[in-house]
């Protein structure tokens, strides 16, 4: 597409949120599993399997520290809020800003969607490494299985309408606010160690601490138009 877009005269992004005030650009990941025999393993008869919620268990264990793959520039995090063109009576993006699951519930940031047995991980968008995204999304999934870990129930209304004091209550965590919490979990999560290697996650530590560094040395024309009059 931007071979094609550069013969044009033209060029094309998949910049996360590269305009004020319109809905980000995502890349949902949404995958399933099978056995040898070609079998769904998240399917089990008309319902969801065990080992669906199992898994679901192992993405929300390590939910902050893949954001930081899956979600992997400054950018990204001005796309995980609840709303644009203002906090107070703007509109709903559908993007996720806390960790949980639900069935096809749209606010999540694990769906488990009406029309097909898979996983939609709702915080995702094109700045990702697809490899690691995608070895680290399984990797999740498979020890979610193993470990039987149970992510409670779903949560099934709209998490915009929700308060702190209901997510605190219900045990619910919010997503990576910037770059930087993000990395702080991706430093901290030992199944990192396990599948990137140390080798892998000290490279990428050091890129995106001397990213998330430029970036807050950096004086943005909002700062300026905010600030500068004012004090």
């Amino acid at each position: 597409l931007k071979e094609i877009a550069k013969k044009n005269n033209m060029f094309i992004t998949f910049m996360p949120k590269p305009t004020i005030g319109d809905w980000r650009s995502g890349a949902h990941i949404n995958f399933s599993m099978h056995d040898k025999n070609g079998k769904n393993l998240f399917k089990d008869g008309n319902k969801w399997s065990k080992d669906s919620i199992y898994a679901v268990g192992g993405l929300m264990k390590h939910a902050e520290a893949l954001t930081s793959i899956t979600c992997s520039t400054v950018n990204s995090y001005n796309g995980l809020v609840p709303r644009v063109g203002g906090f107070e009576g703007g509109t709903v993006t559908w993007a996720p800003t806390n960790i949980t699951y639900g069935h096809n519930n749209r606010s999540a940031q694990f769906r488990l969607p009406q029309n097909r047995y898979c996983i939609e991980n709702r915080a995702a968008d094109m700045t990702m490494n697809v490899y690691l995204a995608l070895s680290m999304t399984m990797s999740a999934a498979v020890e979610g299985i193993e470990k039987k870990i149970h992510p409670g129930d779903p949560t099934d209304q709209d998490l915009y309408d929700m308060s702190d004091s209901e997510f605190k209550k219900l045990g619910i965590k919010r997503l990576p606010r910037n770059l930087l919490m993000a990395i702080e979990a991706f430093k901290n999560d030992k199944l990192i160690d396990e599948v990137l290697g140390l080798v892998m996650k000290k490279s990428l530590l050091a890129y995106k601490n001397d990213e998330w560094e430029r970036y807050h040395q950096a004086v943005t024309d909002w700062e300026v138009k905010e600030y500068l009059r004012l004090y």
